[in-house]
Parts: structure tokens; sequence; C-alpha cells
């Protein structure tokens, strides 16, 4: 049976009404472009159903009494596509861990972070653990003609923010970090220092991936045709991508934390369970129905008609144009 988890459901229903209510206005009102605004009733439709989160049943996860603010800083630049988390990528180690940390911490509010070239919340603070989950799931690798080069802290700023406005809504509730990443700094300035974040922060880990030796990197693009590739050294060969433990030990040093080298068949759970128990009884013997969503499948028709709508504004476009040029020869 689908559910629908809306995050601001009054926000998403009034302005879905609205939007829908002008479309069919104009439906009505406007002859001669019904098959426009019939589109864009449907796109609002999809839309408004998208952002309603459809879900189906997925299973069951744990769930606890934990009182705590856990953010999931997680790294989503070219170099996470590295293959040495055995013959995997290191997204795939940091995507395990994550399901971990939302078991561990079932019951808690949880929030993602995501950061390659920028800083993205992907998730703001939920109880809602398999929302978590599947969003972590659904991460990929940032597009490689897009990469302008990753700083470690480019997530600084936004997790400062975050830590400080989720602490005036819970003062009592202790703010729990984890930072995901391999420590490669490929941007130009260094790095920002965390120190000024370290006073939000009680405690967490910075969780390390990748190896001395390397991984060649499979390019990410929108291009079918180069997905299969390695990303390539100017110098020549398959570029390799290696983990910087310096940085990601500097990095939890200025943030007053441990950090932890993670390694396929390493278990994290020993490390979570003192960490998670701090905060309430963690009995991951209770359990509550999980749910797999499915609001992403609703985008693949959203897509086709804005590529529809913006085709067609093209051609309404080329059409004033040229009534336009016909107008001035006169």
């Amino acid at each position: 049976m689908i559910t629908f988890h809306p995050t601001l459901p009054i926000v998403v229903a009034v302005l879905g009404v609205a939007m829908l209510a002008l479309c069919v206005w104009q439906l009505v009102a406007v002859r001669g472009r019904r098959l426009a605004w019939l589109r864009r009733s449907l796109l609002v439709l999809l839309a408004v159903a998208m952002a309603f989160r459809p879900a189906l049943p997925g299973g069951e996860v744990p769930t606890a009494t934990i009182q705590a603010r856990v953010f999931i800083v997680i790294d989503t630049s070219q170099s996470i596509a590295a293959e040495d988390w055995g013959s995997d990528p290191r997204l795939t180690g940091m995507q395990e861990d994550v399901v971990e940390i939302a078991r561990a911490f079932a019951g808690a509010d949880l929030s993602v972070i995501s950061f390659d070239s920028q800083a993205i919340l992907r998730v703001p603070l939920t109880d809602d653990g398999s929302a978590v989950i599947e969003m972590v799931r659904a991460l990929r690798p940032e597009i490689a003609q897009q990469s302008r080069g990753t700083s470690v802290a480019v997530a600084h700023d936004l997790l400062r923010t975050e830590l400080e406005r989720s602490r005036a809504a819970e003062p009592d509730s202790p703010a729990i970090v984890f930072y995901l990443g391999d420590g490669e700094h490929t941007a130009e300035e260094q790095p920002q220092s965390f120190d000024d974040v370290a006073g939000l922060v009680d405690r967490g880990l910075v969780l390390g991936y990748g190896t001395e030796q390397g991984g060649r990197m499979r390019v990410s693009s929108f291009d079918p045709a180069v997905q299969d590739r390695y990303v390539q050294d100017p110098a020549g060969g398959d570029a390799l991508s290696r983990i910087d433990e310096g940085q990601l030990g500097a990095i939890a040093d200025q943030l007053g934390i441990t950090y932890l080298r993670r390694a396929p068949g390493l278990p994290i759970a020993d490390a979570l369970g003192p960490m998670a128990a701090a905060d309430g009884e963690a009995n991951l013997d209770r359990t509550e129905e999980a749910r797999l969503e499915i609001a992403w499948v609703l985008g693949v028709p959203i897509a086709l008609l804005l590529a529809w709508e913006a085709l067609s504004l093209a051609r309404s476009l080329r059409g004033t144009r040229g009534i336009l040029s016909r107008e001035g020869s006169r």
C-alpha cells in the first residue's frame, strides 16, 4: 500500500492547489493553448505528488529512544568513485556506514549534508531514519564536467549554521557529527579550520575511506558514452585518488572528535554503540515498518514534461523573433 510522508504538508498542499487552480483557469479561459496548459496542469500534479513523498513498505528498521542531533557530513566529490573499497567505490563503504549510523541512532534526529565543490543540505533534521538511508543510497559522485576542485572544509559554514540553529531549538540535545570522506583536498586555497565549530559538537567521528595505493575513478557523467571510462591523469594513464589521513586527522582534532580509518569487513557498530547509548536506550530489537521511497520515479515524467515545455517555449520565442524581424523590415 502506498503511503505519503510530506515534510511540509500544508505548504505543499496550499501551493499545489493555487498552482493547479491557475493552470485549470488558463486551460478553460485561453483557447488555442489548451494543450500547453494541460501539460502544465499535469506537471503541477506530478510535482505535488513527488513533494508528498510516496513510499511502499520496505521491511523493518530498529527504533529507540535516543535524544540527540546527529549530523552526517558526507563527501560526494569525484574521488569517492575511487575503486579501493575492496573492488567497489568508496561511496559504497560510506553508504554502508550511514546505514549503521542510522540503526545505532534510531529515534534520534538525523541530518545529511553532502559536499563536493559546494555543500548541500540533503536532509534537514528528522527522526525518519528510512528517509536518511534512502537519500544516502541515492547519492552519486559529482559530475566530472561540473567539478571545480573540492575543499575538505567546504561544508564548514553550512554545518555551523545547522548546529547553531538546532541548538537554539533543542539546547538540551547533544550534537553528534560524523564526517565521512577521503581527505583529498583539490581546491587551490587552504581548507578552512573547523576550530570554531568544536564548541557546538559534543562528540562524533571522522571516518576515512581509501588506501595509500589509491584507486581508479570511473567518470561520473550525464553522457552514457563515457560512464565506463576512468578519469585520466594529465601526465598520462588513469588518475589515482589516495586517502589523505593527515587532512582527516586534522579535521578530527579541530572538531574535538576521534578519527577512525575505515576498511571493508571492519565493523563500525562497536564504535557507535557506546556513543549512542550515552544519549538514551538504543534497543535495536524494537522495530518499526520501514519504507521504500518511490518519489524519484515521478522525476522521469516530470523531466520529460519540462523538456517538452522548454521546446515549446523555444519555438514560441523563434516565432516571436520572426514576427519582430518582419515588422522591423517594413
